[in-house]
């Protein structure tokens, strides 16, 4: 069997502890990682304070998914904003930030337009 190691130029989530989602060596208490691998950190202090226009840059940039980390819970946005970015051809996937951390990866190697809201 061959393996082929894949190099990725985008950012890598690379794991996640009590400090906080690491990315590029860096701890983040709460972060946006784009498509593009863009990393950010968002305006809105708890994912609790997202609304449907919060999702517009992903939305612009065509991401297939988006992924909400929302602690070490799984919690779920109102169903207005489900029912919003559906309409507008986006799912979005509620989930423990752990879980989006491996989704994401596994989806970004894929190659999918995915997006993440993490928080820790």
């Amino acid at each position: 069997m061959d393996i082929e190691e894949i190099h990725c130029e985008r950012a890598v989530i690379e794991g996640m502890d009590e400090q906080g989602i690491v990315i590029g060596g860096q701890h983040y208490q709460r972060v946006t990682v784009s498509a593009d691998g863009e990393i950010s950190v968002p305006d809105e202090t708890s994912w609790q304070d997202l609304t449907a226009d919060s999702f517009q840059a992903a939305q612009q940039a065509g991401a297939e998914v988006v992924l909400l980390g929302t602690g070490s819970k799984q919690q779920f946005v109102h169903p207005k904003i489900m029912a919003a970015l559906a309409a507008q051809g986006m799912g979005l996937e509620c989930m423990t930030t752990a879980a989006a951390c491996r989704t994401f990866t596994l989806l970004q190697s894929e190659g999918r337009k995915v997006w993440a809201w993490l928080w820790l």
